[in-house]
């Protein structure tokens, strides 16, 4: 399992560098595979070619594969990417650094949509503080690991129980009615999947709570669109005008896309690939 390059251990230092946890050597997926709820281990026991060690103490065993690959895009070719990038004096070496690297994605779509929710304007962490309270409230628990609710656990939550989990009125709100939609198949979240960029852009901003941000922060994180920017970002801002702008924040969240268009199909997988090195040297900085 796994495409060439792939270094799992380097995937696992740059998500932690966005939460502020502790680097771990091993992936802890905590999903629901054919509705139950299930703790898959991934290790990396090989580099060339990939070696992934997937375990589990459920038998689901090919299901468990599938859902690992695919919160690793695993499938994922990073060849063309690293071609593109090659021709960019400013984004080589930072691909170079940073070879096999990859972004992983939330087990679910709907996990994906309450991730960008709850991270609206706020920090990373703080908003993980928020899902982990929302996990231990309607979650289940698997080999002492949370696994985050389904729809079907918070569409009967009523605004209440949900701000006592950290979100403001509007953000739990949002929660329920997404739940609600989602449960009741008024809302397919499968059916994104199918759609192009630009109609599943459309959908997502036709959910109530999900604006540009959002949609494209659920299009390159969720379902693995890697030409599309969430240009909003604050994060996104910076790390464009220090690498390909003047070196300092971008104000105006128009003129981020033509600073990225050297690196189109790939404009948000390389605003990733910048995302993480500037995180990873500043946190080596701090270290010396």
């Amino acid at each position: 399992m796994g495409k060439d390059p792939f270094d799992l251990l380097l995937s696992l230092r740059a998500a932690s560098s966005f939460t502020g946890r502790s680097e771990p050597k091993v992936l802890r997926i905590a999903a629901r595979v054919e509705h139950k709820p299930v703790v898959i281990e991934v290790r990396q026991t090989g580099k060339s070619p990939p070696v992934l060690e997937v375990a589990s103490s459920s038998e689901l065993s090919r299901p468990l594969r599938e859902m690992a690959a695919y919160v690793l895009n695993a499938d994922f070719d990073l060849t063309p990417f690293y071609k593109v990038a090659s021709r960019d004096r400013r984004l080589r070496p930072i691909v170079r650094e940073l070879w096999g690297l990859r972004p992983f994605r939330p087990a679910s779509l709907f996990e994906m949509l309450v991730i960008a929710i709850t991270e609206q304007q706020i920090s990373m962490r703080v908003a993980e503080v928020m899902r982990e309270k929302l996990t231990a409230r309607f979650g289940d628990v698997v080999d002492g690991t949370p696994v985050f609710p389904d729809e079907s656990a918070l569409k009967a939550a009523n605004v209440r129980e949900l701000m006592r989990c950290g979100l403001s009125r509007r953000k739990a709100e949002y929660v329920r009615d997404l739940s609600r939609m989602v449960a009741s198949g008024k809302l397919d979240l499968e059916r994104l999947s199918r759609l192009s960029d630009e109609e599943a852009f459309q959908a997502l901003t036709q959910i109530r709570g999900v604006g540009p941000w959002t949609a494209d922060y659920v299009l390159v994180r969720g379902l693995g669109r890697v030409d599309r920017v969430p240009v909003e970002d604050l994060g996104i801002r910076g790390v464009v005008g220090k690498y390909l702008g003047r070196g300092h924040r971008i104000e105006d969240p128009d003129e981020v896309l033509p600073l990225l268009k050297p690196f189109a199909p790939y404009r948000g997988l390389a605003a990733y690939y910048m995302l993480v090195h500037d995180r990873l040297d500043r946190l080596e900085s701090k270290r010396k």
